[in-house]
């Protein structure tokens, strides 16, 4: 009978402790007072690489950003499974993450950039970001990007033109 009381007493215990951990946890989101695990592995100009966990959270993917200013760059979801962050016991493991900067307008001058994790920045100082062509371009960089903003902007002009036709065509339609 007394190993009875004993194991029902420790089954309360735990009981208590998952309580106050769920409570402890709750009260933190609430607040907005979680603290975000990550760490940010690779920093190039075409890529931005790490790993993102809210241990308050732990399989719920954290929302990774890169910012210039106020202008979101480039998103993504820490969604990837890593074997290291498994290894490790850092919530399921699915907290890996890659942000591809390849695709980002091209410009001549460097940019500062942050990283924000769950719309929090993790970043103490900026990252700069340089085109990889810049170096290769030379003093022509500026001539380049401001060709090419040219051409984007007349490309820009003809999608209008054509989405404005067929919005004509499909309004006269109905």
């Amino acid at each position: 009978m007394l190993g009875y009381h004993i194991r029902l007493n420790m089954k309360l215990a735990n009981i208590g402790r998952k309580m106050k951990s769920k409570l402890k946890n709750l009260v933190k989101r609430i607040l907005g007072k979680t603290s975000v695990q990550y760490h940010i592995d690779t920093v190039t100009s075409n890529q931005v690489a790490g790993w993102a966990c809210d241990p308050a959270r732990p399989t719920k993917p954290c929302v990774v950003e890169v910012k210039e200013g106020d202008k979101v760059l480039a998103a993504t979801k820490a969604a990837t499974l890593r074997e290291d962050l498994v290894a490790a016991g850092i919530g399921n493991g699915c907290h890996g993450f890659t942000l591809n900067l390849e695709m980002l307008p091209f410009s001549a001058s460097s940019r500062d950039v942050h990283v924000y994790i769950d719309g929090k920045r993790v970043t103490t100082s900026a990252i700069t970001l340089q085109s990889s062509f810049t170096d290769v371009l030379g003093e022509f960089a500026v001539e380049v990007e401001k060709r090419m903003d040219a051409l984007l902007s007349i490309q820009n002009e003809r999608m209008q033109r054509e989405f404005d036709y067929i919005k004509s065509q499909l309004d006269s339609r109905n």
